[in-house]
């Protein structure tokens, strides 16, 4: 498989600030990886990849000038309609075939005609998807492309990016909410200023035959604190104040709301302990508190997803051998 781009120990700064340091990446043709930092880190990192800004150290191998980008903050022409926005890029991009052609893979055949003012977010993304890939990139950097969806939304998108992936086209995406990454990516990674760009161990759970499904062990209900050491104390938590726990770099943390909370226990002790609390093992990095779950979302009937109460950007994913055993302890 042809290789893109190499990053190798790349770092950056910006007035005399490390913005990026410790990043060792390959991109890959049909690479779909998704890198979980924040917008201002993701700006840099794309503006290096593209060759719009130079590395301060490290080095930045590419073979390919072929590529292009998104950022959340990117605006369309809201004064033209669809079909004359994309047909000034079609013209750019000298595409060969009638746009028409293409309508239905982007969700935009009853808004073909309508001012891009009038229409959605998830729709003025789809309209960005579809501009992009009239200039046949071989690689697409996106920041951020889930932020604020919808679920509709969400499921629309990924259809559309499907077209692209199946013309071979590499996509980096970067979000703060490893949940979005987990709908679009095959790789994850996380950026932190002490570590640099670390691989995460958030793969795809494989399926499992029926009979390896262990028996639920009923324990009486008791008092009990899940704790995470920090440097000086201890911080304990009720069950019913977590969202949900995920295993990261095989560290499980504790979710509440937008704060993080390593503990030592493993996943495994945590499920057994949790069990009677209402938590639930949905996917193999990920036990879910269902007291928070608020809708489950099918985007294909591979991929589920758990969207908890009052955060919808949090999307959890859903192992379909599961899907069974998860209804069966919700009662309506």
């Amino acid at each position: 498989m042809t290789t893109l781009i190499t990053l190798e120990d790349v770092m950056k700064q910006e007035d005399n600030q490390v913005v990026l340091k410790g990043i060792h990446l390959n991109i890959e043709e049909t690479s779909q990886i998704g890198i979980q930092m924040t917008n201002k880190e993701s700006t840099v990192f794309f503006k290096l990849l593209s060759g719009e800004l130079s590395p301060t150290g490290g080095r930045i191998d590419k073979e390919t000038t072929g590529i292009l980008t998104e950022f959340a903050e990117d605006a369309l022409y809201e004064s033209l309609t669809v079909q004359s926005y994309l047909t000034i890029f079609k013209k750019i991009a000298d595409f060969p075939k009638p746009l028409e052609e293409f309508i239905g893979i982007f969700s935009l055949s009853d808004v073909w005609r309508t001012k891009i003012s009038r229409l959605s977010l998830d729709q003025k993304k789809r309209i960005s998807l579809f501009r992009m890939s009239l200039f046949a990139p071989k690689l697409l950097l996106l920041q951020s492309p889930l932020s604020h969806s919808t679920s509709e939304g969400v499921e629309l998108y990924i259809k559309a990016l499907e077209h692209l992936q199946s013309q071979n086209t590499a996509v980096v995406f970067t979000s703060h909410y490893l949940e979005e990454l987990l709908l679009l990516s095959n790789d994850i990674y996380r950026y932190t200023r002490n570590d640099g760009l670390e691989k995460t161990d958030l793969a795809i759970e494989p399926k499992s035959a029926p009979d390896d499904k262990q028996e639920t062990i009923i324990k009486p209900n008791k008092v009990y604190k899940v704790s995470s050491r920090r440097t000086d104390k201890t911080i304990f938590f009720s069950p019913e104040e977590i969202d949900f726990i995920e295993s990261i770099n095989s560290v499980s943390t504790i979710r509440i709301g937008e704060e993080y909370f390593p503990t030592d226990l493993t996943m495994n002790d945590l499920e057994e302990k949790l069990t009677n609390f209402g938590f639930f093992r949905c996917h193999r990095s990920y036990l879910v508190n269902l007291q928070r779950v608020s809708e489950l979302v099918s985007y294909s009937k591979n991929s589920y997803m758990l969207i908890l109460k009052g955060n919808a950007n949090v999307k959890l994913p859903l192992s379909r051998t599961r899907l069974e055993e998860m209804k069966a302890l919700i009662e309506f």
